[in-house]
């Protein structure tokens, strides 16, 4: 069973009439002002339909109307008076390539401007003329504005916003929680994604995933590109807009921009930080009878046109990127990088990182066809710790394909009649770990950076598709040799965790034949089975928490699986400049200097442990106490109630909750009379020791309303299991 509250209704304000638009005209264009409106105008409203698209597409229509608001390449405008119909909208973009020589409340005629569709946005392009008119003939010289519903879970945005696109609208505050960090673009443009406080309730654990469009849909979108100023924001941030005079509404249009409806305030409009969320988290660090293996993008560490060209920022980055994997990545020993520019990028990493941690490291790359691109080259890299690491061989595998992907082609690459698959050709490693634990330790690592999600995805995931099963071939061939290999494969997929790239690479390439693949074969475990479900992702895009980077690894690794971390420390946070300090946590590594989150496995040859398990109560501590009785690991649950104890020895161990005196806590299996705050646990070496519990609120026995706090959502063990950026 899974309880659900029924979503909340539309966040409708009452109507409100803004009377502030009426600034004094001037002339936008050298023709002379007509004395009263030409006759063959086409209002706005009619111009916008009553549809997601315009009746007039394509054509080109002349209309008129007051600006709400001036943008740098174009202005909104609305009808004066509006039809009264709430399925048609009274405003529509104009767009005007440069700055227009416009002005907010000016009443402005558009002359022989074509109706265009960009990107599903409703807007007036090439006008042939725009001419100031006496602001009497734009009636009072206001704009009634009346506040969309705004938007909640499980509601199609569309249907509430569309209505309204291109419109002034008003609403008295709007207070929520940020969904992801403020997103800047490279025209000085910036937006915030956030949930309103009274939507937050109907999101699970308060955290917007891609894999839920139903919370998705949820988002408001705050933009800066009329004049608002936008703060720097990160995920869990409480935020409140409102006007800068109490008392008087808040202002903003509707606009529609690559598929997400925007709220764009007005300039004047107050957007407050109310609080912060702010995070200390690292990697956990083992002893000498573990090692761990990281994957890290790295964000454009090189030095082409659009990276890093000056040496100074250059440097600051290399030492931004090596504080994280220092201090955040706990000086992780084999860390595969992607986005480094050149190889000499890696090179250079090494030795910044050798300064900052003290510690010796390796740099392993080859150039390949995406190295050679002046504005933004990347290369796949490889960093190993010197005394831990022996690296026996290491080369890109490109694949060769009858399909072209305007990857660059490099002479003798590939035969006559096939191209390359990949900009970025998988890095593949045979190194030797040596530790305490007796023999080297043998491990391949393959390196990736898969097509991006950026243009047309048909072909992306086709392309993307492909490249998966060439790494799937990598492994087999491996596995072939050695059913028990060790082989980890990492990297920016670029792409989710249920999609076809990834479900390829985890089962491997259907058979040529046509013959369905093996029942319930599985070439890799994907290491994000070991998390909670609120844990699962490395990156944010619009608002929306998702994996774009994965770790897998061949069943061979199973039995030295000793945990798996994703280092939350970069997808939450704005991007900072290099050596920047704003926003970071205080106490912390430095945040925020790539858009993905690292990855952390954690590998004890002879013998990884762990406890995975759901108490069903968020946010409670739990402690673990070994044979003894002694706390030897605290951690808190989750916003699910799920909890999980790394790198553990084998043994006897009990876990005890922190629990309110109305709540009581039992083994799923147990009877509804057993209840506990302390439970015995035996860890066996190789796997993970799954714990289900039953959480039960005393007062509902008595009558009192509400029985269970929250649901177990399910975890699987891992012999179970089945499963913009560059």
């Amino acid at each position: 069973m899974k309880l659900r509250l029924s979503p909340p209704l539309p966040l409708v304000i009452r109507m409100l009439l803004i009377s502030a638009l009426g600034l004094a005209a001037r002339p936008a264009a050298a023709a002379p002002a007509p004395a009263e409106l030409p006759e063959d105008l086409t209002p706005i409203y009619l111009i916008q339909g009553d549809g997601s698209s315009s009746p007039f597409s394509r054509k080109r229509v002349s209309t008129f109307g007051l600006v709400s608001g001036v943008q740098s390449n174009g202005f909104y405008l609305q009808d004066p008076t509006g039809d009264d119909n709430p399925q048609t909208s009274d405003g529509i973009f104009v767009y005007t390539s440069s700055k227009p020589r416009v002005q907010t409340g000016e009443c402005i005629l558009v002359r022989a401007a074509e109706v265009a569709e960009y990107y599903e946005k409703t807007e007036l392009t090439t006008p042939r003329s725009l001419e100031a008119l006496p602001i009497d003939l734009c009636g009072s010289g206001s704009l009634p504005a009346p506040l969309a519903p705004l938007p909640a879970p499980n509601i199609e945005p569309e249907s509430l916003l569309e209505p309204f696109e291109g419109m002034l609208v008003a609403f008295t505050e709007l207070q929520g929680v940020v969904q992801g960090p403020t997103k800047q673009f490279s025209s000085g443009s910036a937006e915030i994604a956030l949930i309103a406080d009274r939507a937050l309730p109907f999101v699970q654990g308060g955290r917007v995933f891609q894999s839920n469009p139903a919370d998705a849909a949820g988002l408001i979108f705050l933009g800066n590109a009329l004049g608002a100023d936008l703060p720097q924001v990160g995920w869990g941030d409480r935020v409140r807009l409102r006007a800068a005079e109490p008392g008087t509404p808040v202002r903003a249009v509707i606009d529609y921009s690559f598929g997400k409806y925007l709220l764009l305030p007005l300039p004047g409009q107050e957007i407050q930080v109310l609080s912060r969320h702010e995070s200390t988290e690292q990697a956990a660090l083992p002893d000498a009878g573990a090692f761990r293996i990281c994957s890290f993008n790295v964000l454009g560490l090189g030095r082409g046109h659009d990276q890093l060209p000056d040496a100074a920022d250059y440097e600051a980055a290399l030492r931004q990127r090596a504080a994280v994997i220092s201090g955040g990545l706990q000086n992780c020993e084999i860390i595969g990088l992607q986005e480094t520019g050149k190889p000499e990028d890696a090179e250079n990493l090494a030795r910044v990182l050798a300064d900052v941690s003290g510690l010796d490291y390796s740099a392993i790359a080859f150039a390949g066809p995406g190295t050679v691109n002046p504005a933004f080259p990347l290369t796949n890299s490889l960093l190993v710790r010197n005394g831990r690491v022996t690296v026996l061989n290491a080369q890109n595998e490109q694949a060769c394909t009858r399909f072209s992907f305007s990857v660059r082609l490099i002479p003798g690459q590939c035969p006559a009649r096939r191209l390359p698959l990949f900009n970025r050709p998988p890095l593949v490693a045979d190194l030797l770990v040596r530790g305490p634990w007796g023999e080297d330790y043998p491990l391949t690592v393959v390196v990736n950076h898969w097509r991006s999600k950026r243009g047309d995805e048909s072909v992306n995931v086709v392309h993307r598709t492909l490249q998966a099963e060439h790494v799937a071939s990598i492994v087999q061939a491996r596995l072939d040799t050695d059913p028990d290999a060790h082989v980890v494969v990492l990297g920016d997929l670029n792409d989710f965790q249920a999609s076809k790239p990834v479900e390829t690479l985890q089962h491997g390439a259907q058979p040529a034949d046509g013959a369905a693949r093996e029942q319930g074969h599985i070439l890799l475990w994907h290491a994000f089975d070991a998390l909670s479900p609120q844990d699962r992702y490395t990156y944010i895009f619009n608002g929306a928490s998702q994996t774009l980077d994965h770790l897998l690894l061949t069943a061979g690794m199973m039995p030295d699986f000793s945990g798996f971390d994703i280092a939350h420390i970069n997808a939450d946070f704005p991007i900072m400049q290099p050596g920047g300090a704003e926003r970071a946590p205080a106490g912390s590594p430095v945040y925020g200097s790539s858009d993905h989150d690292p990855l952390v496995l954690t590998v004890r040859p002879g013998g990884g442990a762990w406890i995975a398990g759901s108490a069903q109560i968020p946010n409670t501590p739990v402690e673990l106490a070994d044979r003894a009785g002694t706390v030897i690991a605290r951690t808190e649950t989750d916003a699910l109630g799920e909890f999980r104890f790394f790198d553990l020895r084998p043994g006897a161990y009990s876990l005890h909750f922190a629990l309110p005196a109305h709540i009581t806590l039992r083994p799923a299996d147990a009877p509804d009379r057993s209840s506990a705050a302390v439970f015995q646990v035996e860890v066996e070496p190789g796997r993970a020791t799954i714990i289900e519990l039953t959480a039960r609120d005393r007062r509902a026995d008595a009558g009192a309303a509400g029985a269970l706090l929250s649901i177990f959502y399910g975890i699987e063990s891992a012999e179970q299991a089945d499963t913009s950026d560059r």
